[in-house]
């Protein structure tokens, strides 16, 4: 949306050269300024360490076995094994910080740490399914005004198009004979 503005009042200030600078300064510098960050996904780290702790790894071990393929997640091992796992998982945040909670509530009781990835994996699973409900379901009335802008003309025109015809012709044929 911010883009069509942009172009929008770039071409009625001045012309499209303007317009094609203003989509330029909106759209593509933003993305260039980014920092290509990974993105973490909670829950495949998450099925990774229930696999290895259900294997017989223990907790830290199994934490730095995943923290190849998960940034972040290599500072609270090293932490972990300077002050313990349970402050180290506790103090954890960033996109890993739920399931590391769960997992240092775990060990602070002393309960296996499979239930407690199991219940993360269920919540976070329930939540992504919520976000994209909620999604589809906004999806209906976001797209109300363009549905009806693009096919509104061609259904007038499909409609009254034929009458409309006919009229100029029956209008004009006394005319030009």
């Amino acid at each position: 949306m911010r883009r069509l503005v942009a172009v929008c009042l770039g071409v009625i200030v001045g012309g499209v050269p303007v317009g094609a600078v203003a989509l330029l300064i909106v759209g593509v510098l933003p993305r260039l300024r980014r920092r290509r960050t990974v993105e973490v996904d909670g829950v495949d780290v998450a099925a990774r360490l229930l696999v290895l702790v259900g294997a017989g790894l223990p907790l830290v071990s199994a934490l730095e076995e995943v923290a190849t393929s998960a940034p972040g997640l290599d500072a609270v091992v090293r932490r972990s094994r300077r002050v313990g796992s349970v402050a180290s998982l506790a103090a954890a945040r960033g996109p890993l910080g739920p399931l590391l909670r769960r997992l240092a509530d775990a060990a602070a009781s002393g309960a296996p740490p499979e239930p407690a990835i199991r219940a993360f994996i269920d919540t976070e699973r329930r939540r992504r399914h919520t976000l994209a409900v909620e999604r589809a379901r906004r999806l209906p009335v976001r797209l109300m005004i363009p549905m009806t802008l693009l096919l509104m003309p061609g259904f007038v025109l499909m409609v009254y198009g034929p009458a409309f015809i006919d009229l100029i012709t029956s209008l004009a044929g006394p005319l030009a004979g």
